[in-house]
């Protein structure tokens, strides 16, 4: 047993510290090398995507909106007390 697996491993080539065998030590080296190379692409991507002008432009325009409609609200509310205060006296 001990012979075969000495044979597998001398057949093996070896890239640069990279084993080419199936094992799971093996296995979990090439997924750890995998995930941190993935990251390593998300984080370049998420670093050079271009800016949307839309995205802001929108984001304004929300904010705007709810502003008015906060103003709007305040405005009916405080007509509405004035009236109430003015029909009582």
């Amino acid at each position: 047993m001990a012979n075969n697996y000495e044979i597998m491993q001398s057949n093996s080539p070896n890239l640069n510290g990279f084993p080419t065998d199936n094992s799971p030590s093996t296995q979990l080296k090439y997924d750890i090398v995998t995930s941190k190379f993935m990251t390593g692409i998300e984080n370049h991507h998420k670093r050079n995507a271009p800016t949307s002008v839309e995205n802001d432009f929108g984001l304004v325009g929300a904010v705007m909106q709810i502003i008015v409609a906060l103003l709007v609200i305040v405005g009916a509310v405080v007509h509405w007390i004035w009236n109430r205060v003015q029909y009582k006296g």
